[in-house]
């Protein structure tokens, strides 16, 4: 190598470890960025930031997620369907309670009558029988003073009996129906106590309903993969179950329905308004009615708005209102206008579902635009099928 080449040669080497060094530096610098450069701008700062604290989340970890906002829902859901239950029970027993007592108070006042009825019999007879003048002829055939003497101790102790007998059974009676009219007074004071835990239930269901749909909502906002992973399925198949599960401890809380008795106004309404849906039961209207306000007994405006003897909402009536009696006016508060309404109500309600008119899916359809609730739908059934046992055991 020439001396020229030798000096190029040895010039260019501190050049190029300054290239070297320079380059290293910037692998460093790109590496590792340094205070200096952090602090020049935060769109550095954050880029790199990013790429490095942002990870990715997969399916599996969403789904774990949901599932225990979900655990939580359901749990919550579980306290409120048990209350649930209880109303049901609460409102079962108020019906057995109400239909023992008027059962009681009528069978009292029937045998209060039949005492009279027994009584003036009784009377009739001591009469008929020659009353005064027959024990004067009686003692007048007597064949000794003796035998006289007998024969009308004998007639006035009979008598006697006779009448007492008569007046102790009207007393009785009468005392028998003053207890059942306290009776009468404490149904009417279960059926207060019903209305109040009909609304409680209302509430309590309320509570359950929005538990229920939040955890199905849960669900629902994960994204196709989130809801095949495996905690997702097992959240809603955690669902499902705790749905019917409680759906089996209403009717199982609802137990043996008790039917009340129906006014006379009100039968007459069921049996007429039924008809104007064709396949409609009118005992389906009854057990509504038992349900809502106990056909009339408790008529008033509910917590929510609602009003009459068949509980409309005033807006749904207006929908909906028929004028039952034909008198021109349009009242919530008149049982045949509320009844008739009711009857067009269902039957527009329930002719959307895909069942014949008065199948249990036509039922279940209308029933549910009734009251948007399950345990409507079952407590309204379990008294549309009291009703239906009652009528059949009643006497023709």
């Amino acid at each position: 190598m020439g001396r020229t080449s030798l000096l190029a040669s040895r010039s260019a080497r501190p050049l190029l470890t300054g290239v070297l060094a320079t380059l290293v530096l910037l692998v460093v610098v790109g590496l590792e960025p340094s205070r200096s450069a952090a602090a020049a701008g935060p769109t550095h700062a954050v880029s790199v930031s990013a790429v490095k604290a942002v990870p990715t989340s997969t399916p599996d970890a969403e789904a774990e997620v949901a599932r225990a906002r979900v655990d939580a829902l359901l749990e919550r859901y579980q306290v409120a369907s048990t209350q649930v239950d209880a109303g049901l029970r609460a409102l079962s027993e108020a019906f057995a309670a109400g239909a023992a007592a008027e059962v009681d108070g009528e069978a009292a006042v029937a045998r209060k009558h039949r005492a009279l009825a027994t009584q003036r019999a009784q009377v009739r007879a001591v009469y008929a029988a020659g009353g005064p003048n027959g024990l004067t002829a009686s003692v007048l055939g007597a064949a000794s003073p003796e035998e006289a003497l007998w024969r009308v101790s004998t007639a006035d102790r009979v008598f006697g009996l006779i009448l007492a007998d008569s007046r102790h059974q009207v007393t009785t009676q009468a005392e028998q129906a003053t207890l059942s009219q306290r009776r009468a007074v404490a149904a009417d004071a279960a059926t207060d106590a019903q209305a109040e835990a009909l609304t409680e239930l209302k509430q309590r269901a309320e509570i359950a309903a929005t538990a229920l749909a939040k955890a199905q909502a849960t669900l629902s906002a994960l994204d196709a993969k989130a809801r095949k992973a495996a905690a997702a399925r097992e959240s809603a198949r955690q669902i499902a179950a705790q749905q019917a599960a409680a759906r089996a401890a209403n009717r199982t809380a609802l137990g043996t329905m008790t039917a009340l008795g129906i006014p006379g106004e009100y039968q007459q309404a069921y049996q007429e308004a039924a008809p104007t849906c064709p396949g409609m039961d009118w005992q389906l209207l009854a057990g509504v009615g038992q349900v809502e306000t106990g056909h009339g007994r408790n008529n008033r405006a509910s917590s929510a708005g609602a009003i009459g003897p068949m509980q409309f909402m005033p807006a749904t009536f207006a929908a909906y209102a028929v004028d039952g009696d034909h008198n021109g006016v349009l009242d919530p508060w008149d049982p045949q206008d509320a009844i008739f309404s009711a009857a067009h109500y269902l039957c527009v309600s329930g002719s959307r579902s895909t069942g014949a008119a008065g199948s249990a899916v036509w039922k279940h359809t209308a029933l549910l635009a009734y009251n948007h609730a399950e345990w409507y739908v079952d407590l309204v059934l379990a008294a549309e099928q009291a009703i239906i046992t009652q009528t059949a055991a009643a006497p023709q």
